[in-house]
């Protein structure tokens, strides 16, 4: 009896056994499907993720540093991380350029700079903010600028348009959810509100460094009258005193006798923007005119005091600077708002409290600029190393330079002539920080490499290797065509020349890139 029972358990064993291996198996099996199908460490390509998209290998917002000061002498310096425990903030705002181009609206990120001051004891109506970006550019902003007071635009038309909505002052750090791009990040200063307009362009700080609260400034217009009339604002003034899209140097300096360091702008470039319709380009100053001493030009005081100056006298002179800062801060009372100082003034030249600049011409008050033939307005936008945003009259302008022979011509295989500005003198203007003259064109850069896109209204674009463009006037973007303007389906601007395919004369032309080796 006890022999059977033990064999009859030995044998009970062995099934048990055998059930047990073979559900293992099948364990083993499913979850070998299972993580073959799901695998839970996926290849690294497939944990990356584009810029912006907070993904589990890329940061929600990029390095940077910036230094917050406050009224009391309280500083901190602000990271990726004290961002990340701020208020986030998403909302539409766009800009209007001084050239008159509108950029935007898109959607930024960020953190309200009211937060950000906070953190150094805020700012109240006994403040102002300046605001320096990486290359030095600052604006200071009022106490109402910083609660909203902006003047805004319509996107679409850029007429002006009231705000219903409070405009605010953000820290952005992505622009449509990509991080912002080289030169604008990883820091920008934007104005942003739930109606998506835009507001003016130098209010938008790139490559945000330090934020300050200083005791409050005063705000001031000075008037401009020549062949058009401009009110220019305190804020547009400063932003003139450090424009970084054109040349030349817009900033003027005087060390006077005592070693004050007087900067603002040379006055022959306030001229420019008043002596005929081209406002702001390296061109905006009109020199035929200037030589044919076809005005004066009138400093006003507050009090009425007026100095006249020759056009020739103030033509291109560095010496002559309309002064808005002593020694790095705002003028003091008796000089405020601006003064015109200057090596080449007598002290009685120097007037103070300056209100207005007035151009007196010889037999109107209004002159003449070359107008060409009636080519329908337009932009271009040249983009490089530098950008410029090229309108009809500025491209005019450029056509009669006397300092090179801008134009040029090229007959196709049907006898027709195109004529126009050259590829390589367009490219000059923006592949350095050299924009105008002979040497403009950097020929050691084009002969290393590099393409130029042309870039039509509808998106579709051609690009060509420099070394193919490099001063040759056979390759040309022209506005007319047998000397009319182009027609509808190729204008305003379409490229054209000698050894160009047909898919290459790209027409209806608005951008021009260069894009540089990595």
């Amino acid at each position: 009896m006890s022999r059977n029972l033990k064999l009859t358990k030995r044998k009970g064993s062995q099934n048990y056994t055998t059930i047990v291996a073979i559900v293992l198996i099948i364990l083993i099996a499913a979850g070998a499907y299972y993580f073959t199908r799901n695998p839970a460490s996926p290849p690294d390509d497939h944990n990356q993720t584009e810029p912006g998209t907070n993904g589990p290998d890329t940061p929600s917002i990029p390095e940077f540093e910036i230094v917050v000061e406050g009224p009391d002498d309280e500083s901190v310096t602000l990271g990726p991380s004290d961002f990340e425990e701020m208020t986030k903030v998403e909302m539409e705002g766009g800009l209007l350029t001084s050239a008159g181009t509108i950029k935007g609206p898109y959607n930024y990120t960020g953190v309200p700079l009211s937060e950000v001051l906070e953190l150094v004891g805020g700012a109240s109506e006994n403040n102002s903010i300046r605001i320096t970006a990486a290359d030095g550019y600052a604006m200071v902003f009022t106490w109402e600028e910083l609660n909203g007071d902006f003047l805004t635009f319509n996107p679409v038309t850029g007429d002006e348009a009231e705000a219903e909505d409070q405009l605010i002052p953000v820290l952005a750090y992505e622009e449509d959810d990509e991080f912002l791009i080289e030169g604008h990040g990883p820091i920008r200063l934007v104005i942003l509100g739930d109606e998506g307009l835009i507001s003016e362009g130098h209010f938008w700080i790139k490559q945000v460094t330090v934020i300050e609260v200083i005791s409050a400034i005063k705000e001031y217009n000075i008037t401009l009258n020549g062949a058009i009339s401009e009110t220019m604002d305190r804020a547009t003034f400063k932003s003139g005193t450090k424009c970084p899209d054109t040349t030349p140097n817009h900033r003027g300096v005087y060390v006077d006798q005592d070693e004050g360091v007087w900067t603002g702008i040379p006055l022959w470039l306030m001229v420019g923007r008043i002596d005929d319709t081209v406002t702001h380009t390296a061109n905006a100053y009109n020199r035929e005119l200037a030589d044919q001493g076809a005005y004066t030009v009138q400093i006003i005081a507050g009090d009425g005091y007026t100095v006249e100056l020759n056009s020739s006298f103030v033509k291109l002179n560095e010496n002559i600077v309309l002064a808005n800062e002593l020694d790095g801060a705002e003028l003091p009372e008796t000089y405020w708002p601006l003064r015109l100082v200057g090596d080449d003034l007598t002290k009685g030249q120097m007037i103070r409290n300056v209100v207005e600049i007035k151009l007196v011409f010889e037999d109107t008050n209004e002159t003449q600029t070359p107008t060409g033939t009636d080519v329908p307005d337009f932009e271009l936008t040249l983009a490089g190393y530098v950008t410029e945003e090229m309108n009809k009259e500025t491209w005019m302008t450029a056509t009669t330079c006397e300092e090179l022979d801008h134009m040029s011509s090229w007959t196709d295989g049907d006898g027709n002539e195109w004529t126009g500005i050259p590829v390589w003198l367009l490219v000059g203007r923006v592949d350095d920080d050299n924009t105008h003259g002979p040497e403009a064109f950097n020929r050691e850069l084009a002969q290393s490499g590099y393409e130029v896109s042309f870039i039509a209204s509808d998106g579709y674009h051609k690009e060509l290797d420099s070394t193919l463009i490099a001063e040759n006037n056979k390759i040309i973007v022209a506005y007319l065509v047998n000397g009319e303007p182009l027609p509808e389906d190729e204008a305003p601007l379409r490229l054209v020349g000698e050894g160009l395919t047909s898919g290459q004369k790209v027409s209806m032309i608005e951008r021009i890139e260069i894009i540089f080796p990595q």
